[in-house]
């Protein structure tokens, strides 16, 4: 049976909530932040009519994933994967001096598929743009603090450790509600260079034999000299004997 279709109800109550047939109740912590990574970042640019009126339409987008932890819907199995994230700048009439965050699932090509919003001051879109187009902002990464949910039994774990996060259900648990949120910091980076192959170097030749046989050794000139002395002593020496002998006879 598709779980997405049965009508459950979900009450809340002192930030409690409670849905029928599950026994985990869920709590909402505003003191822990909720992060995201996005790589790929890439701009798109265009207009859209918005009552009656042109406008333009830029954006920034990206794939995201939870940092420590995951995004999972209450009610349901599995978890999000790769989380669709979209930064828009805020309009330039607004006063509002933060940064919003948006997170929910939404049908596309009939399927659901989760997705993550991000409305920028102007002033911070603009620096965002600027550093994207130098090459200066390939990834990206922000912390916020949310309405999503997270389970009871989590609620004593240390900030840092892996944590799952929820998004609740509407009155009759069939739907999948939208969470908000205030984004407390945000940054952006180039993307790492990749880290350099240290290649080994050559091995050292191997060198000849330190102590070779005498006999190999290259004569040297001193030595040629000395052997050819000698056998010219020698042949004087025999010459000598000749003499001797035509004198004896």
């Amino acid at each position: 049976m598709d779980e997405s279709r049965m009508a459950r109800t979900v009450s809340v109550s002192d930030g409690r909530m409670a849905i029928e047939g599950l026994s985990t109740g869920y709590v909402q912590d505003a003191t822990r932040r909720f992060g995201l990574s996005a790589s790929g970042l890439r701009f798109a640019g265009g207009f859209e009519s918005r009552d009656g009126r042109l406008e333009e339409s830029r954006r920034f987008l990206a794939e995201a994933r939870v940092v420590d932890g995951a995004l999972r819907r209450a009610g349901f199995e599995g978890e999000t994967g790769a989380i669709g994230l979209t930064l828009r700048p805020l309009s330039q009439a607004s006063e509002q001096p933060r940064l919003l965050l948006m997170l929910g699932y939404r049908d596309e090509n009939g399927a659901s598929r989760p997705f993550a919003e991000a409305f920028l001051a102007p002033a911070v879109f603009k620096a965002l743009e600027a550093d994207a187009l130098s090459g200066l902002a390939q990834e990206l990464s922000l912390s916020a603090t949310t309405s999503l949910w997270i389970r009871e039994e989590d609620r004593g774990r240390r900030e840092g450790e892996p944590i799952d996060w929820y998004l609740g259900l509407d009155g009759d648990g069939r739907a999948t509600q939208p969470a908000r949120g205030f984004i407390e910091t945000i940054e952006w980076r180039p993307r790492p260079l990749p880290v350099a192959v240290e290649i080994a170097p050559a091995p050292a030749p191997v060198p000849d034999a330190v102590h070779e046989a005498e006999e190999d050794w290259p004569e040297t000139a001193a030595e040629q000299l000395g052997k050819i002395n000698g056998s010219l002593r020698l042949l004087l020496l025999m010459l000598a004997f000749l003499l001797i002998i035509v004198a004896i006879k």
